[in-house]
C-alpha cells in the first residue's frame, strides 16, 4: 500500500521541525512526504528544502486550501492511502503502521482518524471525532476486536484518507479557509457509504498552546478572523447537510441571540465580536463553493 504523508505548514518552523522528524522516526514510514508550504517568510522553505520530502509551495489559502491541494497531490502521485496532518501534530513511532492495520480490517474504509492527545496526555478536545451509537447502520464498536471504532467524522490532525474516497468524493472545500473543512469532508465521506474509523492506538500529539477547543465567550481578538470564516463555514455546513430549514433557523439564532449572549458572557471586546458573528452570518447567504473532482 503506497502511503504518502501531506503536511500543511505556514510560519512555524520549529514545530515543522519535529513534525517531520516523527514522520521520518515511524516504525512504518511513509513512501513519500509532501509538505504544502502556504508562503511562509520564516525560513521555512529553505529549510525543507534540505530534507528528504517533496515540497509544494503556493499562496496562503489557509489549512482548507493546503489539504485540497495536498490530497489532490498525493492522488496524483500514486497514492493508495493519504495521511494527513498539520505541522503541529507529532506523531509517535508506530502511529501510521497502527493506522494502516486498522484500515485494513474495516471493508471500504474511507478514512481512519489517530487518537490525538495533548502536551500531557490528555485528550485533545479539539480533536475529538464524531461518535454516534449506531454508525454506517451499524453499532459504533462493530469492528473494536481489530481495533477501532465507527465514527461519523474527525479532524485532519492525523487523518488517513483511502484513495477510493478521493475518487468518489473529490476533495475538500478550498473556500472554507480554516475551521469546518475537515468535518465536512469527513462527514461527506462517511454519510457517502465509506465508513471512518478511530483508532486509539494510533496515537499523535497535537502542540496547541492550550487545550480547549474554539470558545467565542473566552478567546482573545487575535482569533477573530478564524470566526469570520468558521461560523460562516458552519452554517453553509448545516445548509447543506441538514436543509434549508435549519440553517435560517441557525442563521436567525446568530443575528438576533449570539449578540445578546456575547453581551452577557464576554468580559471585554464584545462589540468586536458581535460584528464578526453578524459578518460571517450574512456572508453565508451567498456562500455556495462546490467540491472539486480529481480524475480517476
Amino acid at each position: 500500500m503506497r502511503t504518502i504523508a501531506i503536511v500543511v505548514t505556514y510560519n512555524r518552523l520549529p514545530l515543522l521541525k519535529e513534525c517531520i522528524a516523527a514522520l521520518l522516526a515511524q516504525t512504518r514510514r511513509p513512501d513519500e512526504i509532501v509538505v504544502i508550504n502556504n508562503s511562509s517568510t520564516d525560513g521555512t522553505e529553505e529549510w525543507l528544502h534540505t530534507q528528504p520530502v517533496v515540497v509544494v509551495t503556493q499562496p496562503n489559502g489557509g489549512g482548507a486550501a493546503g489539504f485540497h491541494r495536498g490530497i489532490r497531490e498525493a492522488y496524483g502521485r500514486g497514492a493508495d492511502w493519504i495521511w494527513l496532518m498539520d505541522d503541529d501534530t507529532i506523531a509517535t513511532p508506530t502511529a501510521l503502521e497502527h493506522l494502516l492495520g486498522a484500515a485494513t480490517k474495516l471493508p471500504g474504509a474511507g478514512f481512519c482518524a489517530s487518537k490525538v492527545v495533548w502536551t500531557d496526555g490528555n485528550p485533545h478536545v479539539m480533536n475529538m471525532p464524531d461518535l454516534r451509537v449506531y454508525a454506517h447502520g451499524l453499532p459504533f464498536n462493530r469492528y473494536d476486536a481489530g481495533g477501532g471504532l465507527l465514527v461519523r467524522s474527525s479532524t485532519f490532525v492525523s487523518l488517513l484518507l483511502s484513495r477510493g474516497a478521493v475518487e468518489r468524493f473529490g476533495l475538500p472545500l478550498k473556500e472554507y479557509f480554516i475551521w469546518t473543512d475537515d468535518h465536512e469532508y469527513t462527514d461527506r465521506i462517511s454519510l457517502g457509504g465509506m465508513p471512518g474509523m478511530y483508532v486509539p492506538q494510533s496515537v499523535v500529539q497535537h502542540k496547541t498552546p492550550l487545550n480547549h477547543g474554539s470558545n467565542i465567550f473566552e478567546d482573545a481578538p487575535r482569533d477573530l478572523w478564524k470566526y469570520r470564516n468558521g461560523l460562516r463555514n458552519e452554517l453553509h455546513f448545516v445548509r447543506i447537510r441538514y436543509g434549508r430549514k435549519k440553517y435560517r433557523k441557525l442563521l436567525l439564532k446568530r443575528i438576533f441571540v449570539f449578540p445578546i449572549r456575547i453581551l452577557k458572557r464576554r468580559k471585554d471586546h464584545k462589540w468586536e465580536f458581535i460584528k464578526v458573528v453578524w459578518q460571517s452570518s450574512l456572508a453565508s447567504i451567498r456562500f455556495r463553493p462546490l467540491p472539486d473532482r480529481v480524475q480517476p
